[in-house]
Formats: structure tokens, sequence, C-alpha cells
């Protein structure tokens, strides 16, 4: 396990239930069933996302000896050349498990120009992060034989909302590594998500308790975000985590207001394990 962990960490293992849940998210919108190939467009979107983290951190190496020298390489738990090798493995993997591999090489590309450029760019970033997430929501789509014009409908609202919810969180992450951040930015950017989140529900859901329940997670998430004073790099981790985590509430109640209350449930269980992981593994 001694061995084997740096390289969980080097892949937030914490997180790989997010992606999973956005592309059964997608599939529970679109109505597609599950098959071998559905299986594999959910592994697909995990490899992707894994290999994105790598990659993240071979791009960082240098910045992350100062900022976080924690991680795998800056601490040489994990050779440069390993990472390399390992983040393009697992964007491989990914395509190759794709049922339309136009659309995952898309992702793919997506990704290596968010790690090695789109960063740099600040803003533009989040954007690029926003529209990658929104098409791991979206490639659940593909599994579905053919999609009715309010499936459709749904769907773009329910992608439209989790891009605005990621690069809001993307840009809280940019605001993690500065000197000194106002207040006002960081609780503007914490409370995106949330509503961005409850919004869709309330626009998707035929009946009341997703965006109810929705509502309230944002209304407690907003509260604890309220009576913090000191917005240092502990205290925007820690959010961060939350919302990292709300991914999955969200997918969850997508799942639920699309009439998938098996897989919402799964989707919901899952948090459970990764806010343990996440005790021990940072999720950022």
């Amino acid at each position: 396990m001694g061995k084997l962990l740096p390289y969980l960490r080097l892949v937030r293992v914490g997180t790989l239930f997010s992606p999973a849940a956005d592309v059964v998210a997608g599939m529970c919108l679109a109505g597609a069933p599950w098959s071998n190939r559905a299986v594999a467009g959910v592994l697909a979107g995990v490899c992707l996302y894994a290999g994105g983290m790598v990659l993240n951190d071979y791009a960082d190496r240098t910045i992350d000896a100062v900022q976080r020298p924690e991680r795998p390489l800056p601490r040489g738990d994990v050779r440069p050349q390993t990472a390399l090798a390992l983040g393009l493995a697992l964007l491989l993997l990914g395509c190759l498990l794709s049922s339309w591999l136009p659309y995952h090489l898309l992702m793919a590309a997506l990704v290596l120009g968010y790690d090695f450029l789109g960063k740099r760019l600040g803003a533009s970033g989040g954007v690029l992060m926003a529209v990658l997430r929104a098409l791991n929501l979206g490639s659940g789509t593909l599994l579905a034989s053919e999609l009715s014009p309010l499936q459709s409908q749904t769907t773009q609202v329910a992608a439209v909302a989790y891009g605005c919810y990621i690069a809001a969180v993307t840009l809280l992450g940019i605001c993690e590594d500065l000197p000194a951040v106002r207040a006002r930015t960081v609780l503007l950017l914490q409370a995106v998500p949330p509503l961005a989140a409850v919004a869709a529900l309330a626009w998707i859901a035929s009946d009341w308790l997703p965006p109810v329940l929705a509502g309230g997670a944002a209304a407690g998430f907003l509260v604890r975000a309220a009576r913090i004073r000191r917005w240092d790099q502990s205290a925007i981790r820690g959010s961060m985590t939350w919302l990292l985590l709300g991914t999955m509430l969200y997918t969850a109640l997508l799942a639920d207001a699309a009439g998938h209350s098996v897989e919402a449930a799964a989707i919901a269980a899952a948090i459970v394990p990764a806010r343990a992981i996440a005790r021990a593994i940072a999720l950022t």
C-alpha cells in the first residue's frame, strides 16, 4: 500500500467517483440503458479525468515544488517520466474505451490543452475546464439510441449549469494560490455552483424534491461560507473539497429528476467513500 499511495495521490483517487457520476447522470437524462458500452463509457470518462490529474501534476511540478511540496512529484515519490507516461496511457485508454472515438479524442485534447496551456490563461482555463466537464456529462447521451427534444433540452440545461459550476470551482482553485484574495470574490465564486445546480434542477425536475434538496444543501453550504472570516489557502481548499463532493450531489439529483432512483442512490452513496478518502488524500 505504501508504494501504491503516491499513485493514488497522483490521480486524486477520491475525485474519480465524480466523472463516473457525470456519465451516469447523462445516461439517465438521455434514457440510455445499461450495457457493456455504457460501462465502457463510464470508465472512459474516469480514465480521461485521472489522466488529466496526473498530467496536471506533471505540468505543474516546478510550481508545486514551491507551493505544494507535499505532492508526489516534488517529494520524489514518483519520477516525472513515470507520471508523464501514466497520464498519457490513461488518456489513451480512455479513448480506446470510447464508443464514439471523435468525442473522447476531443475531450483528451481539451485535457492536454488545460494542463499545459489553459491554466496559465487565468479565467480562460476555467472556461476550458467547464467545457470539458460539461462534455463528460454529455457523453452519457452518446449511449442512447436517440434523444427526444425534451431529453435533448434537459441535457443541455444540465450541462450548461454544470459548466458554470465547474468554471467557478476552477477559478476558486486559482484563488487558492494567490497571496491575498478578497473575501467578496471568494464568496461570489462559491455561490455560483450551488445556485447553478438549484436553477438547473428547478428547470428539469417534474416534482419538487430534487430542487428542494439541492436548495437545502446550497443554503447550508453558503451559511457555512458566510461564517468564515479569513479566506486563506486552507479555508479555500476546504470549501473546494465540499464543492467537488457537491458535483456528485448534483448528478445524483439529476438522475433522480430523470426518474432513475437506483442510479441516484448509487451516486449519492459514493459521496461517503469520496469524503472518507478526502480526509487522507486531498481532492485538490
